[in-house]
């Protein structure tokens, strides 16, 4: 069999925790690699150009969006692989129409988007950004009334897909209360108490954590209005997506100061270096990066993130049925 060749085309430079030596030379074990940088400037078609000539092409956070032409006429590219889990950036949406094999990390960030949220609710139940900043400014003590602990706190989740379920899993041996509101999943983990509405959620929550996709349902879906429902120095913890949430809202609740907010997401990510909630003592951003797991390295190995990569492309050499590929119900879906 001859082979495979395997394009990557970067607007700018590649991102050098992804592209290292190892993950580029375990790319060239498995087929010729074209790695072109720089290639913000090419026109779509000179781009199309290039990867009709190819049989995979690599595409994530780092790369040029495919060009649509590909959608009508992809040549011999038969795999698109991405290395992250968003996907409409890079891959058109004709291009999963056309029925070429798209594929993404699919479930790998689960545990990690769970730690994440795990990370921000203990953060906030033990005040660790008030101590960050008392201790910034030079003073001692913090508010010993608001710290709390895991133990029967009342934990709202919104949305059970895979995250929230590892989430539970992770909350679970600590002996919080659990509570979730997703009218899309008919069974919910033991121990976990269904409630028919996000007013109800709110209602009951000590700790709000959002675990929900982001579609035209749950788009701005917790309004300032849930907000207000929630009890004085409650919790909202956010590592799905920031459109989900009257960002405006939740802003003013953190620098007030009566809600504890720990994010992993915005909309837009990047947050004005001027903006007030940067001040606030009950307010932590960790940029959306929490997910991106590449320590420690070594043994030779590639990161968990890259080596899905590297598996999607083995499939594609062996014969074998993608797996984590794209039909439109699921383009539609992803965020």
């Amino acid at each position: 069999m001859p082979r495979q060749r395997i394009a990557a085309l970067f607007g700018a430079a590649p991102f050098g925790h992804i592209w290292t030596d190892r993950f580029c030379e375990a790319i060239v074990e498995r087929g010729d690699l074209t790695f072109e940088q720089n290639t913000g400037f090419w026109s779509g078609e000179q781009a199309a150009d290039v990867l009709r000539d190819h049989d995979i092409a690599i595409v994530g956070w780092d790369t040029r969006g495919l060009p649509e032409a590909l959608a009508e006429d992809p040549g011999r590219l038969s795999l698109v692989a991405c290395y992250s889990g968003t996907i409409r950036p890079f891959v058109p949406r004709s291009i999963v129409a056309s029925g070429l094999t798209v594929t993404n990390w699919g479930d790998l960030p689960a545990p990690y988007v769970a730690e994440a949220a795990m990370t921000h609710l203990l953060s906030a139940l033990h005040q660790l950004p008030a101590a960050v900043h008392t201790t910034r400014e030079g003073q001692w003590g913090i508010d010993i009334t608001r710290n709390g602990s895991l133990l029967d706190l009342a934990v709202g989740i919104y949305g059970m897909g895979v995250i929230g379920r590892r989430f539970v899993e992770l909350l679970a041996p600590f002996g919080a209360r659990i509570a979730a509101f997703d009218p899309y999943v008919d069974e919910l983990p033991d121990g976990v108490k269904r409630v028919d509405s996000l007013n109800d959620l709110c209602d009951w929550a000590d700790a709000l954590v959002i675990h929900a996709g982001l579609s035209d349902e749950t788009e701005a879906s917790l309004t300032a209005q849930h907000l207000a429902r929630l009890g004085d120095g409650a919790i909202v913890v956010n590592t799905a997506r920031g459109a989900i949430v009257d960002q405006d809202a939740l802003f003013a609740e953190a620098i007030s100061g009566r809600l504890r907010v720990g994010v992993d997401v915005l909309e837009p990510d990047q947050l004005a270096a001027d903006h007030p909630v940067r001040q606030a003592t009950s307010f932590c951003y960790t940029f959306h990066q929490l997910d991106q797991v590449h320590w420690p390295g070594g043994g030779g190995t590639v990161p968990r993130i890259q080596q899905r990569l590297l598996d999607h492309i083995d499939r594609f050499l062996a014969g074998e049925e993608p797996q984590f590929d794209f039909d439109l119900d699921r383009f539609d879906r992803s965020t």
